[in-house]
């Protein structure tokens, strides 16, 4: 979701009364949502009276069942279900024509557990639970029946992907990422694409390679052209609506979403997912997942189950908002986040309205993962916002205010403050600095990375300081996401005129300039690097909020990176720059504060900078941002300078001129 700086997020954005897709929705609403199981004879004894609310004492064979989850845990000889019920103990699990009761288990890190056993061998039957005689649906199903409640039987283990995992590309630093936002449909449905017909809009049009429009790249060669490190996938588990729509409706957050892809086997579709995020690995390129722990569909997803995943105020502008404040919430959410991480090897997560969420509970989801999964280098963000109304327990939510106690998590948020400083408001007509004017401090804080004014990992009181980040991880740099206006379509609202070759291409460049040379980690948005538009016909209205809009508004239309040749190739340079040159690229608090000397002149920013910590002030890199009309001649350090990036791309000159809306970026020989 998208927000306008100014303290509180844009209430427009995308999610309001979706339709439900076929799962027959009525039994959604009407029924609650999934079952679970019991021991072999499926006959086992009810609760006794008063178990209910407390963990009975579990027997040997139920502490060997399987691993401490909840769920449909298979293994070849029997298949352990767990679901939290806390206020019925009527729970059972149908699996085929024989229904089973569950009863109460205790297990670490979980409460008001219960749990049937049952023999044989599962895998790939179909189960459903019910709580108080109404069936419901297995927040934990690793994969569905569409257009039921059902969970399927699934043996992660058993469903490797073709060839066996390739390793994640390594990132050193989570400041070396460069993040390339992207819709599974969006990016390879139209036909420029170039991807097979049946793969278009599917997980593996993703990773087909070799495909091209008109000679030119497109595709997975596309972004290996480009040069980012990471694709962030938009919502890609199950989720409510009839696609084309974006999918922040989420139903199964284990689930891959079936519209995505080319089969109908259960097994086949996690393993299409498996393979795409493999053929991204191949590729040396890193997958992120948009996540929707914020909100489901409805409050008829889980409320059958209980009324307790939800919070009782809306939070987040669609309806309804999950609890994370209930520590099987809470934890729900973070075994979802492992099930992604161990069973598919994503290499992150971008947090939709993280700002929901209690800062102490992301930073122990993060926390987590980081501790099991060492040497993953796992990116965890966010919008540090909620669905645009108060919430009384906003200082115990994630906000720039409580970054800096994110930290030791490594977990970062958005830099909406940094984004309306470049660009001005999401919706308005406005472009702030990028078109000529607005606050050269802002940009200069932005540039550093928006470090804190003072070293801590204490809360700040002002829930909204632009100066946040502990570290400049902890910064994510855009000027343009899936809400709201592009930037391309952004800056012709704004009345910029000349095309890509005019003052409005040459605003682009400068925007996208700024997000790339300054300190954290930046984000583009699918199509930004050839000035994708979702205008037709002169509607800007659907643009800015084209969720559910055709193809014809949100598809990729590979034809726009040869007509504007000249913009991809500066995004390209631009990218190769960052990769190339470590100042750009600073790792601590400290390196910004002791290597970094940024300083405003008028309306110019620049920033002096030192990639060495034994060298602090030997500056080896200069960023200059000149947001006028007319040239600026910048004063350099002592040494010999080459400038290496102007208003067109790469170049190589020995002069000290920094074009008008621009950014100029000089190295030392």
């Amino acid at each position: 979701m998208a927000t306008h700086l100014s303290a509180r997020p844009d209430t427009g954005s995308r999610c309001p009364g979706r339709a439900l897709r076929g799962l027959g929705r009525t039994a959604l609403a009407a029924a609650g949502l999934l079952v679970a199981l019991l021991p072999g004879t499926g006959q086992a004894a009810p609760p006794a009276a008063g178990q209910h609310g407390f963990a009975a004492t579990p027997t040997a064979a139920q502490h060997a069942a399987a691993p401490d989850t909840l769920g449909a845990v298979h293994t070849p000889a029997h298949t352990t279900f767990r679901i939290w019920s806390p206020d019925s103990s009527d729970v059972t699990v149908r699996v085929g024509d024989r229904s089973h009761p569950l009863r109460p288990v205790a297990l670490e890190g979980y409460s008001d557990v219960y749990q049937a056993v049952v023999e044989g061998d599962l895998r790939g039957r179909a189960y459903q639970f019910s709580v108080a005689g109404r069936d419901v649906p297995d927040p934990y199903a690793r994969m569905v029946r569409p257009g039921t409640t059902e969970g399927i039987v699934i043996d992660d283990a058993a469903l490797p992907p073709h060839g066996g995992w390739a390793p994640a590309p390594p990132l050193a630093n989570r400041e070396d990422a460069t993040v390339y936002e992207l819709s599974v449909r969006d990016f390879t449905i139209d036909p420029s694409s170039g991807v097979d017909p049946d793969k278009r809009g599917r997980f593996l049009g993703l990773v087909q390679t070799g495909t091209r429009h008109n000679g030119v790249p497109t595709g997975i060669d596309h972004l290996k052209e480009l040069g980012v490190t990471d694709v962030e996938l938009m919502p890609s588990f199950d989720f409510g609506s009839t696609e084309p729509n974006w999918g922040y409706d989420p139903v199964g957050y284990n689930t891959p979403e079936e519209q995505y892809s080319q089969f109908t086997d259960p097994e086949d579709r996690i393993r299409e997912f498996k393979d795409m995020v493999n053929g991204f690995h191949r590729n040396g390129i890193r997958v992120i997942m948009d996540v929707v722990y914020n909100h489901t569909l409805g409050k008829e997803v889980f409320q059958g189950i209980t009324p307790r995943y939800y919070t009782p105020n809306d939070l987040s502008g669609t309806g309804n908002s999950l609890d994370d404040g209930n520590p099987m919430v809470s934890r729900m959410i973070r075994d979802s986040l492992e099930h992604w991480v161990r069973d598919y090897h994503v290499d992150g997560f971008r947090f939709d309205l993280m700002g929901i969420h209690y800062h102490e509970n992301v930073s122990q989801w993060a926390g987590h993962l980081n501790a099991a999964y060492p040497g993953r280098t796992l990116q965890f963000h966010g919008e540090p916002w909620s669905g645009g109304v108060a919430d009384p327990l906003e200082p115990r939510k994630v906000r720039y205010g409580t970054v800096p106690t994110l930290a030791g998590a490594h977990v970062g948020v958005f830099n909406g403050a940094y984004r309306d400083a470049i660009k001005g408001g999401t919706r308005d007509a406005s472009m702030a600095y990028m078109g000529g004017s607005g606050d050269a401090s802002a940009i200069a804080t932005g540039m550093r990375g928006s470090p804190l004014a003072a070293k801590s990992t204490d809360p700040l009181p002002d829930p909204w300081d632009p100066a946040f980040a502990y570290d400049p991880e902890q910064t994510v740099n855009y000027v343009s996401v899936h809400d709201d206006l592009n930037l391309w379509d952004k800056i012709t609202y704004s009345g910029g005129t000349g095309g890509a070759d005019g003052r409005a291409g040459r605003i682009d460049r400068f925007a996208a300039g700024m997000v790339l040379t300054s300190q954290g980690i930046p984000f583009l948005s699918e199509g930004d690097e050839f000035l994708r538009s979702k205008v037709v016909g002169g509607d800007y209205t659907t643009a800015m909020n084209s969720y559910n809009a055709s193809d014809s508004v949100n598809a990729l239309h590979w034809g726009d990176k040869t007509a504007n040749a000249g913009v991809f190739s500066y995004y390209r340079d631009a990218l190769a720059l960052r990769r190339s040159t470590p100042a750009l690229r600073l790792t601590s608090w400290d390196a910004v504060h002791d290597q970094m000397a940024t300083q405003t002149d008028g309306p110019v920013v620049v920033s002096r900078i030192s990639s060495r910590a034994d060298a602090p002030d030997s500056y080896d890199t200069v960023v200059v941002d000149n947001p006028a009309d007319t040239d600026y001649s910048v004063a350099l350090p002592p040494g010999t300078w080459t400038k290496v990036l102007d208003a067109s791309g790469a170049v190589h000159a020995s002069d000290r001129t920094c074009g008008g809306l621009s950014v100029t970026v000089f190295t030392r020989n």
